[in-house]
């Protein structure tokens, strides 16, 4: 179904168009927002409507999980369970910033997310993003903003190609500074495992898991 999407640069997030934006994923709608790495698509995390757009916008296969962004990094106890001390050592290191992370996943998250016993967290470094994500008062579920296997959108006008008419959102605070994805990183088991190297190298992850904060 055909929308008019809408763009809102940084003079535009009034007050009330952040409550707009709000608006847009209470009523289970799907929205661009940036990060520092990539533009993503996201959806209330406790919209199962919402979440199942994603992957019909993306043409995405189910199999394949999505990212929880989170606001604060508290919030991570709304989407997985026992969380080791080293997760918190990764915040404090890299919270808000490129790095993704896996944990147990809590029982009352949909499998839509993540199919497996396991869930990605990430806290986005973008001011616009993470107010949005606190006014929301949940974390957004998400993945870049683009085709599955196009190229990943580090603008908004890569998203609005893509998603013109299809979705009623997006947040647009200009080109993404690091345009990489972020590094994903395992917790589940020790030794913890890299997934996917980006931005933030093993020895950056090392150094901060020996720290004792």
């Amino acid at each position: 179904m055909n929308m008019d999407t809408k763009i809102f640069s940084k003079k535009d997030l009034s007050d009330q168009n952040f409550k707009n934006i709000i608006d847009y994923l209470e009523a289970s709608k799907v929205i661009a927002f940036p990060t520092e790495t990539v533009y993503g698509l996201g959806a209330h995390i406790f919209k199962k409507r919402a979440i199942e757009k994603i992957y019909v916008l993306k043409k995405r296969d189910k199999n394949k999980a999505l990212i929880v962004h989170l606001g604060r990094v508290e919030d991570v106890k709304k989407v997985a369970k026992e969380i080791p001390s080293d997760f918190y050592k990764l915040a404090n290191n890299f919270f808000p910033g490129p790095l993704t992370v896996i944990l147990k996943k809590r029982d009352n998250i949909s499998s839509l997310i993540s199919s497996g016993s396991t869930i990605a967290v990430r806290m986005p470094d973008n001011y616009y993003t993470q107010k949005l994500i606190n006014l929301l008062g949940n974390p957004i579920v998400g993945t870049s903003a683009n085709i599955s296997n196009s190229k990943s959108p580090i603008n908004a006008k890569m998203v609005l190609d893509a998603f013109f008419n299809k979705i009623p959102a997006i947040i647009d605070t200009g080109m993404c500074e690091l345009k990489v994805p972020s590094t994903i990183i395992s917790l589940v088991e020790k030794p913890y495992k890299i997934l996917r190297y980006g931005s933030i190298s093993k020895d950056q992850v090392d150094k901060a898991l020996k720290s004792s904060n």
